[in-house]
């Protein structure tokens, strides 16, 4: 059964024929404010005709619409059953007609007149349910423009996790192609510790023969196994000073041999003056017999010497090559930057054999970052230092704490630095320029882009200039708290 609702005009002359009323007609044109959001209207109108738009106010000062009221609906009513401020504007969206009564006259005529009763009731059941038609189909709109949301947003984050596995792609295609770079240099630096380990292979049997053919004195094995000892504790002299001594201990001992002569000029100065005192307490005939045997155990002493650098040298840039290129998805930790960066210029030791080497590295807190990126980030930006440069030039390797959470790193160059309109053009995907060495990255021309983009997935950043007297500048910031995912 539903319920009856007089047409219009019937409505509009039952209750302008009822003077208690107090309705009154007013027209309105397109564009009239009939009602202003937080305003109390104190009247309640009934649409006649025409169509009014209902806009709520937003707190960035757009206006969004609510929806559409018509002839046979009441404006105010919200107002009028609440006791508030109008919630919303209400603006004429055409011509049209209102039939207005003061809202207390409404409700007093509500309570005490039946034929009024019996014309406003079936009005304003007729309102509400029209109300509350809107809001279900608000609801329906709602959970509809939901599931499209989440369809979007699973589009959005497959999207979004394919430019990440795009990216760690990028980066580690970067990283093979830097370690192809590598390669030939990591050949030569390990080439020449191992010709130094099978040299002193080859010559410990011989000179372990020289030491032990003729047999040692018990007395004299204490001063033996100090030239072992000597031997293996031995600093490498520079050449100048070596030619020096030996040129010295020539002149002093002429009759000593040329060969025995330079072994002796490695000893320094203090244990020489121990081994000459002793060779004097010692018979002349077997004098030069026992010194031949001294400077041969002080020769074993300097191979083996070498055998412990040349293994320690490949451990080293084993070490380097291990730490440098692990993998980055299971290597999030607090770790302290300066190894990575210890660990790059060692790989790069064949390139930055050229170039002056300034290192300064203060202690750092450590920084929660993946590893494997970040030491691509060092890499490429001391490659395009060393390829600015050219063939000679200075490179600076600095670090410090930037109160009160981050710390920075700066790589600086002596080559011609970048023009201020390219300083943010070198961070483009594919940028080179031919007048820019530094613009260039290494391996598929990413470089600095790859660099920027893990700086700032770290949550740090990085900024070039150009240094007073001359080169580029790259400083790296990065925060010490934890790496955002």
């Amino acid at each position: 059964m539903s319920i009856p609702i007089r047409p219009l005009d019937r409505i509009r002359e039952a209750l302008q024929s009822i003077p208690e009323a107090q309705s009154e007609v007013r027209d309105f044109v397109t564009g009239d404010v009939l009602l202003r959001e937080g305003d109390n209207p104190g009247t309640i109108s009934l649409i006649i005709r025409g169509e009014i738009e209902l806009l709520k106010h937003a707190e960035d000062g757009d206006e969004y619409p609510l929806g559409t009221l018509r002839p046979g609906q009441l404006l105010g009513l919200l107002s009028l059953s609440s006791g508030n401020a109008s919630f919303f504007t209400a603006r004429a969206a055409s011509e049209g007609t209102l039939l207005t009564m003061p809202d207390d006259r409404f409700v007093e005529l509500l309570h005490n007149r039946i034929d009024f009763h019996q014309v406003v009731t079936p009005l304003l059941l007729g309102n509400l349910v029209d109300r509350y038609r809107r809001v279900v189909r608000l609801h329906l709109e709602v959970a509809e423009l939901t599931r499209d949301l989440n369809a979007e947003k699973r589009q959005l984050q497959a999207a979004i996790d394919e430019l990440e596995e795009t990216r760690n792609r990028l980066v580690q295609q970067e990283k093979m192609a830097t370690l192809g770079q590598l390669t030939a240099g990591i050949a030569h630096e390990i080439n020449n510790p191992i010709a130094s380990l099978s040299r002193a292979a080859d010559l410990l049997h011989p000179q372990w023969h020289k030491v032990f053919g003729e047999g040692i004195e018990r007395g004299l094995t204490p001063m033996f196994r100090q030239a072992f000892e000597l031997g293996v504790t031995r600093e490498p002299l520079q050449t100048e000073i070596q030619r020096q001594r030996t040129a010295e201990l020539a002149r002093l001992f002429p009759d000593l041999p040329r060969p025995l002569v330079r072994t002796l000029a490695q000893v320094n100065p203090e244990s020489f003056a121990e081994l000459r005192s002793a060779m004097q307490r010692v018979p002349e005939s077997v004098r030069l017999s026992l010194l031949s045997q001294w400077a041969a155990t002080f020769e074993a002493g300097v191979l083996v010497r070498n055998v412990r650098v040349a293994a320690e040298r490949i451990g080293g840039i084993v070490g380097s090559l291990k730490s440098y290129s692990r993998q980055d998805k299971a290597d999030e930790d607090a770790v302290d930057l300066r190894q990575g960066i210890n660990d790059t210029l060692v790989l790069f030791g064949y390139v930055l054999k050229k170039f002056i080497l300034v290192v300064d590295l203060p202690e750092l807190p450590p920084v929660r970052c993946r590893p494997g990126e970040i030491n691509q980030v060092w890499t490429n930006l001391i490659l395009n230092a060393c390829e600015a440069m050219g063939d000679t030039g200075t490179l600076w390797v600095c670090c410090g704490v930037r109160p009160p959470d981050q710390v920075w790193v700066r790589i600086q160059d002596s080559g011609p630095g970048v023009p201020r309109e390219l300083r943010e053009k070198i961070f483009e995907s594919h940028f080179t320029t031919k007048q820019i060495a530094c613009a260039r990255g290494s391996g598929l021309g990413l470089g600095l882009a790859i660099a920027r983009g893990i700086v700032e997935k770290h949550g740090g950043r990085i900024t070039v200039s150009d240094a007073p007297e001359g080169g580029a500048i790259f400083t790296i910031f990065l925060p010490t708290g934890a790496a955002p995912d």
